[in-house]
């Protein structure tokens, strides 16, 4: 829900003239989620294929690098070949035994499309190269924020993927959720995050990974299995509040559990942010046996009031009991759910000095 801020300049003195949406519902009219918290395997397949480094191969003329005299670098995406789609490592490897090592590459570079030539050796065992380490699929967990029960649309993460060769945002070609259990919790300790570590079902695909950005991952879900859960209503980033409120998450298996935190501050946004909730993790049992908050934990649905707040997002690296949370509108928007059709919204002007 984008806002937008009007500014009257005076001599002398400014005054902010504020374009505010004030939302009134009844509690029965408030949009319905099903809340996550589960541990979820991520499963992606870049769109191309990404460079994660170049090497030298060993000749008989000597140790050489075609991709780096080529000038491709770490991050680089190899969207095609020879003016052909790519996207497995085996077309690559198919073009360059079909080609004998010359291939005309097509390399995204920072949002910029360009042309590569690159001709390929033979390494001592006779086998042509072109000395390039390359990736197309990332496999992980976090955790599911929410699952939209009439549209089946869901949000997990609160924030990107990254891919942590490159330190890129990753481009989705296709992802999955996949099954996961929790086997144990590698505890944080300061300057030191800790994280969940668990067994990942790549045979077990229960929704689509479509869009990955700043905000989350979003897809749709492909079974009905969560339908059976309680729902809860949503709270407007106006009515969270400072105090007590709880997460939802993983520590052992498959169980979802809740831990409480202390809301410590919270960001009057107008517009998209994924640090809108601070919070400070007081419960015993999750400091305990996790330090705080943990990788892997992202995305774990915040509630307060009986009604879902937002989602878990980052943690301090210093003081893993202490975090932020983005506001589950932002989630909404980026799952492109009409969270406010059956509300009435009144506009309202409020003159700041």
């Amino acid at each position: 829900m984008n806002k937008q801020v009007k500014r009257l300049m005076l001599v002398g003195a400014f005054f902010i003239l504020t374009n505010s949406m004030v939302v009134n519902a009844v509690e029965g009219e408030r949009h319905m989620l099903i809340p996550g918290g589960d541990a979820v395997g991520i499963h992606i397949q870049s769109e191309g294929l990404i460079v994660v480094d170049t090497f030298f191969i060993e000749t008989e003329c000597g140790h050489v690098s075609p991709a780096g005299d080529a000038g491709l670098l770490k991050g680089d995406i190899i969207t095609e070949i020879n003016e052909q789609p790519v996207y497995h490592i085996e077309e690559y490897k198919e073009a360059l035994i079909k080609h004998d090592g010359h291939l005309r590459l097509t390399i995204k570079r920072d949002s910029e499309t360009s042309k590569v030539i690159i001709t390929g050796c033979r390494n001592l065992e006779g086998e042509v190269s072109t000395g390039l380490y390359l990736r197309n699929k990332i496999a992980g967990i976090g955790t599911l924020t929410y699952i939209d029960p009439s549209s089946k649309k869901y949000g997990a993460l609160g924030h990107e993927i990254i891919d942590q060769d490159t330190n890129q945002i990753v481009d989705i070609y296709e992802g999955q959720l996949i099954g996961s259990t929790i086997t144990s919790i590698r505890k944080a300790v300061d300057g030191n995050p800790g994280e969940k570590i668990a067994d990942i079902y790549f045979d077990q695909a229960f929704g689509s990974i479509d869009k990955n950005n700043q905000y989350g991952i979003y897809g749709e879900m492909t079974v009905d299995d969560f339908n059976v859960r309680k729902m809860i209503p949503i709270a407007y980033r106006s009515e969270v509040e400072v105090g007590p409120a709880t997460i939802f998450t993983v520590l052992d298996g498959e169980n979802i559990e809740e831990f409480g935190i202390e809301i410590l501050e919270v960001e009057g946004q107008i517009e998209q942010d994924i640090k809108g909730i601070k919070y400070m993790v007081t419960d015993e049992r999750l400091i305990q046996e996790a330090g705080g908050i943990v990788q892997g934990m992202s995305g774990s649905p915040i509630v307060q009031n009986d009604r879902i707040i937002g989602a878990v997002t980052h943690v301090l690296v210093n003081d893993s009991k202490l975090g932020y949370g983005v506001f589950i509108e932002w989630m909404l928007e980026e799952s492109e759910i009409n969270y406010l059709r059956n509300i009435d919204v009144i506009q309202t002007h409020e003159l700041v000095a």
